[in-house]
């Protein structure tokens, strides 16, 4: 009995000291608790207290620093084609009783899309004389001042005609040319004097290159440049035979010299095959030479000799590690002749915008348009009877325009349908897109 009254003794105070034990363990939390909900109540009381800050506006993005950019504007025209009837038309009487050769009023029509050039340029397929003959390809050296006095600055001579008078008529015309205050590019009058075309333009350092596929020749066999090889800047090595094979480390030295001389702009003339010609779309041993130009350092490339438009494209390419726009005019068709084959009355001046900036120096190519230009032979058409010339290079836009305002002077309205005809047609072929009259197209930089 008395050992079972002990351990009774015992659990009972074990007992005891469990509830002792939970009771602390029940208080403490308590209190814990307590402590936890007043520093809650404290901290909610606090932001009561403290006023809700008005909402901050979102921050204005930061805009980009405004370019200032000084531009110049660049002209090319077409093919200005020696043949009989454009001389026979431009033989005038002087004062004295004489006869003279005034190629101004043939050419009046282009002057006012020349009028906004910082340097405009043209292609010459002839060569010039005092004294004729004056047939197929020999024009009055009279053209030459008629071509300065119509806006013109420099002229392209690699042709395939230059050498049809041999190398004295060549060296005749460059010479010219030159005495009547133009740059020649593509042909030369001595040995000593050949040297690649560099224009300073508003602080745009421009270089000028030209060449031809090869020598026509006033008959079948075309001219060797063998003895005289400084006279003209050729695009073929086999010009006398095939005329296949293109003079690349040509045109690769050619380009390391203006590159060496610090040209910040590379023009390039090209006068294509006769395979090319009347065709308005390029042919493939075009578009192979201009890959190349393009990839090379040429940034613009106006090409000739197809007698008829072909399309404008502007490229974006690769080189020297960042990219570059090059625009390619594969043919302007002809800016003066006596072709009377579909298209060959067609032609444009390409307006190409050239920028450069004024706190970076940095240049590029900010825009290109055409202005259509229409060569008329007043004898195709009813009323051009009453005309007062035959042949007349035509401001197709301003031709439109008077007409249907009735200006004074205004052509016969069959001569009218055929420009605004040939308006759309140059549109379709050139690119509706380049068309200066809806502003032209506009180039992004950096491209």
């Amino acid at each position: 009995m008395k050992k079972n009254g002990f351990v009774t003794g015992v659990l009972y105070v074990l007992l005891v000291l469990l509830v002792v034990g939970l009771g602390f363990i029940l208080y403490f939390n308590y209190r814990a608790n307590m402590e936890q909900q007043q520093t809650i109540q404290d901290t909610l009381d606090a932001l009561a207290a403290t006023p809700t800050p008005a909402p901050t506006s979102t921050p204005a993005p930061t805009a980009e620093p405004e370019r200032t950019a000084e531009n110049i504007t660049l002209c090319f025209a077409g093919d200005l084609v020696g043949q009989a009837g454009l001389t026979t038309d431009a033989l005038v009487e002087t004062d004295g009783g004489g006869e003279t050769y005034d190629f101004t009023n043939e050419l009046a029509g282009v002057r006012a899309s020349l009028e906004q050039a910082d340097l405009a340029a043209c292609t010459l397929v002839s060569t010039l004389s005092d004294g004729g003959p004056y047939d197929a390809y020999q024009m009055p050296r009279q053209m030459a001042q008629a071509l300065k006095d119509a806006g013109f600055d420099l002229v392209n001579a690699a042709t395939d005609h230059l050498l049809d008078r041999g190398v004295t008529g060549l060296t005749a015309t460059v010479d010219y040319l030159r005495s009547a205050g133009l740059s020649v590019v593509g042909a030369y009058s001595s040995s000593t004097s050949r040297s690649l075309p560099i224009a300073q333009v508003n602080g745009v350092k421009i270089a000028f290159l030209s060449y031809t596929y090869g020598t026509a020749g006033t008959g079948a066999t075309p001219v060797s440049v063998a003895e005289n090889s400084w006279c003209i800047d050729l695009l073929t090595t086999d010009y006398m035979t095939d005329k296949e094979t293109v003079d690349y480390a040509k045109i690769d030295g050619d380009l390391a010299a203006v590159k060496e001389a610090g040209a910040d702009l590379v023009v390039s003339f090209l006068y294509w095959w006769d395979s090319a010609q009347y065709f308005t779309e390029p042919r493939n041993s075009q578009t192979q030479v201009v890959d190349y130009l393009c990839q090379h350092g040429v940034d613009v490339i106006v090409g000739g000799g197809v007698k008829v438009p072909q399309p404008i494209e502007v490229r974006t390419v690769e080189r020297d590690g960042g990219k570059a726009n090059c625009v390619v005019c594969y043919s302007l068709s002809s800016l003066m002749s006596c072709f009377n084959d579909n298209y060959t009355n067609l032609s444009a001046v390409v307006d190409i915008q050239v920028s450069r900036d004024e706190d970076t120096g940095e240049i590029w190519i900010s825009g290109v348009s055409t202005k259509p230009l229409f060569m008329v032979d007043t004898a195709d058409y009813t009323g051009g009877e009453g005309m007062n010339y035959r042949y007349r290079v035509l401001d197709a836009w301003q031709v439109v325009e008077d007409y249907e305002n009735g200006a004074d002077g205004a052509v016969p309205e069959e001569i009218y349908e055929a420009v605004k005809t040939g308006i759309g047609d140059l549109d379709a072929i050139l690119g509706e897109e380049y068309a200066a009259r809806d502003g032209g197209l506009a180039l992004e930089f950096p491209y």
